[in-house]
């Protein structure tokens, strides 16, 4: 458990650094943070320490794995707010939650787990403000491609009615350069050298230093925000497919496709994806956003 501090300067470092000039973001003294702001937990939480939660431990114990973190891989992240989005000014209460692990084969033939766990951000009062919802791919055979799996499919949105398709316009970043991805790891504070150290990336198999999957999630929050505002987004979610490099031009895109039902609030689900310059996704995600569909659609 820790107390985060929402810090005006970090909302506007943040949101720079993900492509976000909105004023809103930049120039409110109780700016609201950006849909994928909370990933700056680590500064004050460390994530890993779920490893070593009592459940964590019997879920490794029972397939037969020794937890080892160099073998995690980043594959989804998702974003739920339960209510309106915290905003400069404010101290959560973080607290770490184990979900559990999922054996699976991949498509290489290697064995590995999907690793699922939480940080969940309360107010003063206790009051549950959002949950920040991890999806990692744990290597047990060094052979297996954790880069070729999906995650588990997330369960199907249960309340939700299919709608009328409408295409948001698209938006293009980068090409992307270090000053790009050394920018977002120093707002963010995923410092992995693997991603601005060319001659580690190379010792380790790769042609080069690669960009922070967490950036081209940014960047789709970007994009969403731009069409359906900035504080109406209550989920967002990103699945990480292909890495993106230093010159990449990345270009979002995405679509309402379906009305919400909800007693609270009416909501839009959108997805979404960003794609390279031959046209690959290497994200792609979902969203939802309090809107009238016509809104939307505007």
């Amino acid at each position: 458990m820790a107390s985060m501090p929402v810090e005006r300067g970090k909302i506007r470092e943040y949101a720079l650094a993900t492509a976000n000039a909105r004023p809103e973001f930049l120039e409110d003294p109780a700016a609201p943070i950006p849909p994928t702001f909370l990933s700056t937990v680590v500064f004050w939480e460390s994530l890993l320490d779920v490893l070593d939660e009592p459940a964590a431990v019997e879920a490794f114990r029972e397939v037969g794995v020794s937890p080892d973190v160099s073998r995690l891989l980043s594959v989804e992240q998702e974003y739920v707010f339960h209510g309106v989005l915290p905003r400069a000014g404010e101290t959560l209460t973080t607290a770490l939650r184990f979900d559990g692990v999922q054996r699976k084969i991949g498509r290489a033939g290697g064995a590995m787990l999907f690793v699922r766990f939480a940080v969940e951000f309360s107010s003063g009062s206790g009051d549950l403000r959002a949950e920040c919802l991890y999806t990692s791919a744990y290597r047990v055979d060094p052979l297996g491609d954790g880069m070729a799996m999906s995650a588990p499919t997330p369960a199907a949105v249960a309340d939700s009615t299919p709608a009328v398709l409408h295409e948001l316009p698209s938006r293009r970043f980068g090409p992307i350069t270090m000053t790009d991805i050394v920018r977002y790891q120093g707002a963010s504070g995923d410092l992995n050298p693997m991603h601005h150290d060319d001659e580690l990336a190379r010792s380790a198999g790769y042609p080069a230093a690669f960009s922070v999957g967490m950036l081209s999630a940014g960047y789709l929050a970007t994009f969403c925000t731009d069409t359906l505002g900035t504080e109406s987004v209550r989920r967002f979610r990103t699945r990480f497919k292909e890495l993106v490099w230093r010159g990449d031009a990345l270009t979002a895109c995405g679509r309402i496709v379906r009305t919400v039902e909800n007693s609270v609030e009416p909501r839009v689900g959108v997805d979404l994806r960003l794609l390279n310059g031959s046209g690959t996704a290497v994200v792609e995600g979902y969203a939802e956003f309090i809107c009238e569909p016509t809104d939307g659609a505007a």
